[in-house]
């Protein structure tokens, strides 16, 4: 099944017999994965297992449910911000389906995943370290790279790191996946987790209407403690970017073009080429492909195909599909992706006083344990 299938299956828009059994079977599933989940909550909450502190403020960003919810986007503006307040940040995360040496737990990778490609592009010269063990990154951005905080790349669940700062993203597009556990919903772990956040971030809020907005709001405050500020941010189209880095303005008309996408949430991608004014037609001009997805020569071929018998050498992509494409795109196929920044429309103020806050209280610990 593509991920087209999968969404329709698990969001309950199938009603045939094949698609409730699946749905019947993938919840019988689920128990076992939260059991797995409780298990390895409680050995965190219990003092069972040890959490390890590095010496600079961490701040994870993480979601509570799996697939896209923007926190790329995100992570480059908590640089740009923390850069503005004359810090020096390093991002440290796991590399998952990273280009090379993907299972390897002892070296950070060089070439890295798509999300670090990407990263590299909006906020050069930051340090951003690989490894499944995102204690020993974090710890080497410390002390290699002269970084004075730590940005932890999807850090909800990797609880062996302490972090001073637990943030939560929850798209707005699929806030609660389903309202079920993996597998039969998209959710790691029981939204009551949501209470060791210390700070949530509602995500593609321009995707939603108001009221949508204010019922995510009221959900959200059945989980999360009384004191627990939301903020909403908006992930706004810049610019074309093309294979070979050169940037346009986004057009008054939309070329024809076609589209695909391999990342978490391609309806959030649908529907921002929407807002744009493309005509998103699925299996014919609009194509998605698995999260992370290591595209082959021939996929491409078969996507410039289409485009050639549509009458055009316009493909359209993603930042983070772009970054993959350099060694398989033919000569006379033009790939562009649009670049989006994160912008907050509520909150922003908050954001920025929990990180001065942060940043003040780790000064007073330095001060106290010297």
């Amino acid at each position: 099944m593509n991920p087209a299938q999968i969404e329709a299956v698990l969001s309950g828009q199938r009603t045939d017999v094949r698609a409730v059994g699946l749905r019947l079977l993938l919840g019988c599933v689920s128990p076992v994965y939260g059991a797995a989940a409780i298990l390895n909550r409680a050995r965190f909450d219990w003092n069972l297992a040890a959490v390890h502190r590095v010496n600079a403020p961490v701040i994870s960003v993480g979601n509570i449910t799996t697939g896209g919810t923007g926190k790329t986007p995100f992570a480059a503006w908590l640089v740009h911000t923390l850069a503005s307040m004359n810090k020096k940040p390093g991002i440290a995360s796991r590399g998952y389906k990273s280009l090379d040496a993907a299972n390897s737990s002892e070296a950070n990778h060089e070439a890295g995943n798509d999300e670090k490609m990407v990263l590299e592009q909006v906020c050069p010269g930051t340090p951003h370290l690989q490894n499944r063990d995102r204690v020993l990154a974090a710890g080497q951005l410390i002390e290699m790279h002269d970084c004075d905080c730590v940005i932890l790349d999807d850090g909800f669940q990797h609880r062996r790191l302490h972090r001073d700062l637990d943030i939560v993203l929850i798209d707005a597009v699929n806030p609660f996946g389903y309202n079920h556990l993996l597998p039969r919903g998209l959710l790691r772990e029981p939204l009551r987790s949501l209470r060791r956040a210390d700070l949530v971030v509602i995500t593609r809020t321009e995707q939603v209407s108001s009221s949508q907005i204010s019922q995510i709001r009221t959900e959200l405050n059945r989980y999360i403690q009384d004191k627990t500020p939301v903020v909403e941010v908006t992930f706004e189209p810049t610019v074309f970017l093309d294979q070979q880095g050169n940037r346009s303005p986004l057009p008054c008309k939309p070329p024809t073009a076609i589209m695909f996408c391999g990342i978490g949430n391609p309806t959030g991608f649908q529907k921002l080429l929407s807002g744009i004014g493309f005509d998103i037609l699925p299996e014919k001009n609009f194509f998605v492909f698995p999260d992370h997805h290591h595209y082959t020569k021939q996929e491409i071929q078969t996507l410039c195909d289409l485009a050639q018998k549509a009458g055009t050498n316009e493909l359209l992509t993603t930042q983070k599909d772009l970054v993959k494409l350099t060694q398989l795109l033919p000569a006379n196929i033009s790939c562009k992706a649009i670049c989006i920044e994160a912008v907050i429309k509520s909150g922003e103020e908050i954001l920025v006083q929990k990180l001065q806050e942060l940043f003040s209280l780790f000064s007073l610990r330095g001060t106290i344990r010297s």
